[in-house]
């Protein structure tokens, strides 16, 4: 059964034994892999293509004011508020009158209700478009970023769309301001409204990709058709084929969509010419001197010296430049053994979050966390604080002014941190002084990441013009990569969203206990000195949102997107090292994680993650062995 049949029998299921007013709970599916796992986005097309009968549907019937088609409609006068939605719908039924929170035209908040739409006695139907997107999402954004060509269409004004955010641009509950951003990013006014609860989602039983498109008569509320993630000139051609069939005249026939280089649709080609070579990471206002020539040079000498640790550890231990600045093992040692993957530094500066739970909000905040971490330098601030006043105080001094006078061992110990008795007993000046030395140091090591830039990979010269730089099996590797859904969290120049999943990866611990994520990560970054609203920070803006940043259950087993950008260098995969080889980790994906019921990972499986079969897995991990990152040091 291919995948559109597939999806169709799916939603028939679906809704013949869900009460969309009762229970909207997220359905599990398989895969499917319809036009041979290289279609364009699926779509329940049913009655899709072929002829009416040829009569207007849009004339009045015999009651004098009643159109065709209007079953809710009388002497042209509504006899229902609302089509009641039964327990137990047909296969694409009618939707119950949702209701949602949005945004008008001025972006003031107001009520959006399915009932706005309702319009039983039209003398045409209108077509209601409800597109069910998500802030992190990167097909999302190309489709909200073309909705001019739906409102372009040839149907005038029988075309209404209701745009619904699901999620944040972290993947967190959205909120008002959230919606704000999200229609700055729309080409068109359109209604627009938040979906937290993701009510639509029995229409994707498959959990295939988004955003998804549901077509809906207005006259009726009864879903015409469901799309996911589709290309544009086939969502264009069933928009169509909907209104014809809604007014009984021949519907056009099905036809391809336009191809580049025979086998991208338009959204997949200018997606990858948008995972283009990063240039300069973005500015970072709560490092003065992120961008300092001399700040990155005492950082670079302090990257590769063991000298901010007790024991033979540096940066470069866990981050070396001939393993993709990472370190090429399942785990790290420092002093002790990690629980986490080293993730590569090579591109973390254009990151918004650090570490895999997001426990930092700048490179500063991150480079500081190993030093005192026991597991990992083991060192402590005043060990770093007077390391820097014995070998690199010329330098530092040049950059940040003098260093304190820590010459009186009674006032500076020569060891101790927060909870130590060396340390707390300090006078709360002599602390802060130190915390300063010990934060500059995370400033400078920020200053020299900021300087490592990537080089071109085969992609950037294929995306570039030359159709050769890819083989035919890596062509239909990427091709692979759109179609099943990995362009929604793997897009832009370092092919990542900066957002957090549940992807149901398996632990790394030595105990095999699973691994919480970013749940325990929100905490831990918000009780820090070094967030950029503290102290340390030369900015104290809240850029990241900390004020309503909140742990919410959804966020159990969420772990940051990695780039894929220089991916090829960085085995072993995934947040726990688990995985070998790049094929593993597709694997891993293409079948839905660890079980449910397997204790080594928590937290749900995302309802947009669609499975795939061993050849789309297969083709896909071809395409990943391209991304290198060739960089400089």
């Amino acid at each position: 059964m291919e995948r559109t049949e597939a999806f169709a029998f799916r939603i028939a299921w679906a809704v013949g034994l869900l009460s969309f007013a009762a229970a909207f709970a997220a359905c599990s599916g398989s895969s499917g892999e319809g036009d041979s796992g290289l279609g364009s986005g699926a779509q329940t097309d049913a009655g899709a293509g072929g002829g009416g009968s040829g009569w207007d549907g849009g004339r009045l019937g015999a009651d004098s004011g009643t159109p065709i088609d209007a079953p809710y409609c009388t002497n042209g006068n509504p006899t229902a508020v609302y089509p009641t939605a039964p327990a137990s719908v047909a296969m694409l039924g009618t939707l119950p009158n949702l209701s949602f929170n949005g945004l008008d035209a001025s972006f003031a908040p107001k009520k959006v209700t399915l009932g706005d739409y309702f319009d039983p006695c039209a003398a045409k139907s209108r077509l209601l478009v409800v597109r069910v997107s998500a802030g992190w999402c990167g097909t999302c954004r190309w489709h909200a970023a073309h909705t001019g060509e739906l409102t372009a269409l040839d149907v005038g004004p029988r075309l209404q769309i209701l745009d619904l955010l699901i999620a944040n641009d972290e993947n967190l509950t959205p909120s008002i301001s959230d919606l704000t951003v999200w229609k700055s990013r729309i080409d068109a006014p359109q209604d627009i409204a938040l979906d937290p609860t993701f009510q639509l989602a029995p229409l994707n039983p498959n959990d295939m990709p988004l955003p998804i498109y549901v077509l809906v008569d207005n006259r009726t509320m009864t879903v015409r058709n469901v799309l996911n993630n589709p290309d544009p000139d086939t969502l264009a051609l069933r928009i169509h084929q909907e209104i014809a069939k809604l007014d009984h005249v021949d519907a056009p026939v099905d036809s391809p969509p336009q191809t580049f280089d025979g086998l991208f649709t338009r959204d997949q080609w200018d997606e990858m010419h948008a995972m283009t070579l990063p240039g300069a990471p973005p500015p970072d206002p709560t490092n003065a001197h992120a961008d300092d020539p001399a700040a990155a040079a005492l950082g670079k000498t302090l990257f590769f010296a063991t000298g901010l640790s007790p024991y033979t550890i540096s940066c470069v231990s866990c981050h070396d430049p001939t393993k993709g600045f990472a370190d090429g093992s399942a785990l790290p040692f420092g002093v002790g053994q990690g629980v986490r993957n080293s993730p590569s530094v090579l591109l973390a500066s254009y990151a918004p979050w650090q570490f895999w739970d997001g426990r930092a909000d700048s490179m500063w905040m991150q480079a500081t966390g190993p030093i005192e971490n026991s597991i990992e330098f083991d060192s402590t601030r005043l060990y770093v604080a007077h390391a820097i006043a014995q070998s690199y105080g010329a330098s530092y001094t040049a950059i940040f002014g003098a260093l304190p006078d820590m010459s009186n061992a009674t006032r500076f110990p020569a060891n101790g941190k927060p909870g130590d008795a060396s340390y707390d007993g300090m006078a709360p000046a002599d602390q802060a002084a130190v915390t300063t030395v010990f934060t500059n140091v995370g400033k400078v090591l920020e200053a020299y990441e900021r300087t490592l830039r990537a080089s071109p990979n085969a992609l950037d010269t294929y995306t570039g013009g030359n159709l050769t730089a890819l083989t035919a099996d890596q062509k239909t590797g990427l091709k692979a990569f759109f179609v099943n859904g990995c362009a929604q969290c793997h897009w832009g120049p370092r092919m990542t969203d900066d957002a957090f999943h549940v992807t149901r990866v398996p632990t790394g611990r030595p105990d095999h206990a699973a691994d919480r994520g970013r749940i325990d990560g929100i905490p831990l970054l918000l009780a820090s000195g070094f967030i950029e609203t503290g102290a340390n920070s030369d900015s104290k803006t809240d850029t990241h949102g900390l004020a309503s940043l909140v742990a919410s259950p959804a966020t159990l087993g969420a772990f940051k997107t990695p780039p894929l950008r220089g991916v090829v260098d960085t085995a072993p995969y995934g947040h726990g090292g688990t995985f070998a080889t790049l094929l593993a980790v597709v694997q891993s994906y293409g079948t839905g994680g660890v079980a449910p019921s397997d204790p080594s990972s928590v937290g749900t499986l995302e309802p947009w993650l669609p499975q795939f079969d061993a050849a789309n897995q297969q083709a896909i991990a071809n395409f990943l062995a391209v991304l290198t990152a060739p960089h400089n040091q």
